[in-house]
């Protein structure tokens, strides 16, 4: 088989020049998710809190009872009281985003693992949980080109636990 040569206009110094788009707002929340899993993983707090609005709300009230959590500090918090001492693997897929203007919503297929180190669950006895459900989000554009969480909510509809 024969592959077709590339136009010329195309090579520079013998090397393929990228064909660029520009990020579509579908694509830059796609990112912003992405950053999300990969900053929650590593423990990158300040990153993570950079992902969320001054005034974001985070409701994870079907998994735990709690009230919403209300504004970027108390959502940090509470996620760094759940996950500070574990090890974690949040992953994403199939979203459904419609973008109206400057606002935007999603919902995420999700699935995350999380393993306490010794004695830290906060679900005595489990030392580990794989969940599978769905993130419920909005977001706002902050400035021209960078979006943020506006709110999330977790519904999980099946929750494996470790003993």
């Amino acid at each position: 088989m024969r592959l077709a040569r590339l136009p010329s206009d195309r090579r520079v110094s013998g090397c393929l020049r990228a064909n660029f788009t520009p990020m579509t707002d579908h694509d830059a929340l796609q990112a912003l998710k992405a950053r999300y899993c990969r900053l929650l993983d590593t423990k990158d707090w300040a990153g993570f809190a950079d992902l969320f609005t001054e005034d974001a709300v985070l409701d994870v009230t079907a998994d735990t009872g709690q009230p919403p959590f209300c504004g970027r500090g108390a959502l940090i918090a509470a996620i760094q009281h759940a996950v500070a001492h574990a090890r974690t693997a949040h992953h994403v897929h199939s979203p459904e985003i419609t973008v109206e203007g400057d606002r935007a919503t999603a919902i995420w297929a999700m699935q995350d693992r999380v393993i306490w180190d010794s004695g830290q669950s906060p679900i005595p006895p489990h030392t580990g949980i794989t969940g599978y459900g769905h993130y419920h989000e909005t977001y706002r554009r902050a400035d021209s080109d960078n979006w943020r969480i506006a709110s999330l909510t977790l519904t999980r509809l099946l929750v494996e636990m470790d003993d």
